[in-house]
């Protein structure tokens, strides 16, 4: 596919790397010169300086010929123009980022009216995470599969829990509920677990069932399930604002802690049922004052990955029992979990999945295209959802019969919204949502785990 990206900053970057291994034609067009420079030195793409709404760099760039333009700028507004430029220009398909809140409420009226195929907004996104992973605290990371009938959950293994030194074909007969064990990351190495797989003290573990069965496993392993109801959140950024709106739904009490005055002002308008401080979410005065010890939840928000890293730090000592932080550098993911910091979310990624997903299901429309995608340990795995449709090979066929290529694993099957976890009598019919976790990453199609 032809693809152009406008903005060459942390999201379109990343985008432009991923999608460039994948044999796609991309074009990068951004109005900094340090950017195009650092671009054209570490991706194979074609880059160009500057303004991704001139129709003249557009017709430059090959807007006519274009199967995809992406416009992810830091304007809202100039995302949107760069959109309705490019598909006057001929491009087929646009995606914008959007992500002021004054919009929310908006996104499909500017899609029908600006002719947007897509709309991403990775702080609401963002916040939608987070609500998941303060409702489920054992988990450092959640989600979502087959209309939320699914949920994939990642946690750390601790020395002290049961499943320690146990084979899995033995572990899965004294589960109280039937939970695939989809991808592990042992000794710094990503494998797909078989029965004789062994678990071990600081595994990182993906696990996927439905949301009961995934709520007794953690009650096996004697994990604490019970939901925030007190949440500190530091930092009053537009992810701080969805994600209080989403947590008044569901009855939790939001206290924030923004240094800023003026923000303050404008949060404590936009937000009436949170509390607003005005203070330094890394001063441990600050933070003792606001009762951290008692609390259920800290979430760091700020701007500055080293002040969401101190605050979480603090919020460690003290106890709390489920911490979360922003991170968007990608090198201070390792360190950050190795001092036992796990919950990590980064609206970039949020982001960039998304549209690595749209991207896929446009290369493919024919067959069975990705309808979701989630990449799992720093980009090494990913988990893809298919739906089955007729061109699907071997339907019908025994899983037993079959050859699915090494590094991959069907996790789930969902029909009439019933959950199958497959062993080798099971097989795929005609309409069935199909999870695939796989090692090798690139799934377009669900035939492509089928070695032959």
């Amino acid at each position: 596919m032809k693809i152009i990206i406008i903005g060459g900053g942390k999201v379109g970057y990343s985008i432009a790397k991923q999608l460039s291994t994948e044999n796609h034609d991309i074009t990068l067009i951004d109005n900094d010169i340090e950017t195009i420079h650092h671009a054209d030195e570490t991706l194979d793409i074609l880059c160009i300086k500057g303004n991704g709404a001139s129709v003249e760099i557009m017709r430059e760039a090959g807007s006519s010929n274009t199967d995809l333009l992406i416009a992810v700028t830091d304007s809202d507004e100039l995302n949107m123009i760069c959109c309705v430029i490019g598909k006057k220009s001929g491009a087929r398909h646009t995606v914008a980022r959007i992500r002021n809140t004054d919009y929310s409420n908006e996104y499909n009226m500017l899609k029908e009216e600006l002719e947007l195929d897509l709309v991403i907004n990775p702080e609401m996104d963002t916040a939608a995470e987070i609500a998941r992973m303060l409702q489920f605290p054992s988990a450092a990371n959640i989600e979502i599969f087959a209309d939320s009938m699914l949920e994939m959950v990642e946690f750390r293994v601790f020395e002290s829990d049961p499943i320690v030194d146990i084979k899995l074909s033995e572990l899965t007969k004294r589960l109280p509920s039937k939970v695939l064990f989809c991808a592990v990351k042992h000794d710094n190495e990503i494998i797909i677990p078989k029965g004789n797989f062994t678990f071990k003290s600081d595994d990182i573990v993906y696990v996927i069932g439905e949301r009961d069965s995934i709520y007794k496993f953690f009650k096996y392993i004697g994990r604490n399930s019970q939901r925030a109801k007190n949440v500190i959140i530091i930092g009053g950024s537009r992810i701080c604002i969805y994600l209080t709106w989403l947590l008044n739904e569901i009855g939790v009490n939001v206290k924030i802690i923004e240094i800023d005055k003026e923000r303050c002002l404008s949060l404590n308008e936009e937000l009436e049922n949170a509390l607003i401080i005005q203070g330094d979410g890394t001063d441990q005065e600050v933070l003792e004052n606001e009762n951290i010890n008692t609390t259920d939840a800290i979430v760091a928000l700020t701007d500055r990955d080293e002040e969401n890293l101190i605050s979480s730090i603090y919020a460690l000592q003290c106890n709390v029992p489920n911490i979360i932080l922003k991170i968007n550098r990608l090198n201070y993911i390792p360190i950050v979990k190795k001092l036992g910091l796990d919950k990590i979310i980064s609206p970039k990624f949020t982001t960039a999945n998304n549209i690595l997903r749209y991207v896929r299901a446009l290369d493919n429309t024919k067959g069975s295209h990705v309808e979701k995608l989630y990449k799992i340990f720093d980009d090494e795995a990913e988990v893809a959802e298919f739906t089955v449709k007729s061109s699907t090979k071997n339907i019908g066929v025994k899983f037993k019969e079959q050859i699915i290529m090494e590094d991959i694993l069907v996790a789930a099957i969902v029909r009439n919204r019933k959950i199958i976890i497959p062993y080798g009598n099971d097989f795929f019919k005609e309409g069935d949502k199909v999870i695939v976790v796989t090692k090798k990453g690139c799934l377009t199609d669900l035939n492509d785990i089928f070695v032959n």
